[in-house]
């Protein structure tokens, strides 16, 4: 599997509401579900825009999302500490306690932002907590 097919399905599985290749149809430039679908099964490639698309709509950079060494990268635990604790913050200025699935998807796309160069902060982390709807 390609890998900007894996880390979509993450991202997009990590929304609340989920994200869904229907959801996916204009984003992509396409008409049907199904068009969208040949993609994620590899059975057709999308262009470097439609991949722009894509990676601006779900929140994520265009290298994160079709990095393939990304996955082999070493973790900088220094800023993974940091997210986690963000996370924890984060709950504790809601007063709501999420999932440990939930933390963690909250945790790993912090830690994406931040290695991308995007701000990340107890705010950040709060509101996406709010956005979450948990």
């Amino acid at each position: 599997m390609s890998s900007w097919i894996s880390r979509a399905k993450f991202i997009m599985e990590g929304k609340s509401p989920k994200i869904t290749q229907k959801d996916l149809i204009k984003v992509m430039g396409k008409t049907t579900r199904g068009a969208v679908g040949h993609y994620f099964t590899g059975r057709s490639r999308p262009t470097l825009d439609q991949l722009e698309d894509l990676a601006k709509y779900l929140g994520v950079s265009l290298s994160w999302l079709v990095s393939d060494n990304g996955d082999n990268a070493a973790v900088d635990d220094e800023t993974l500490q940091m997210c986690l604790e963000l996370v924890n913050d984060a709950q504790a200025n809601t007063d709501q306690q999420l999932s440990s699935l939930s933390a963690a998807r909250m945790a790993a796309y912090l830690y994406r932002n931040a290695k991308d160069g995007k701000k990340v902060n107890t705010q950040s982390a709060t509101d996406l907590i709010k956005l979450m709807g948990t």
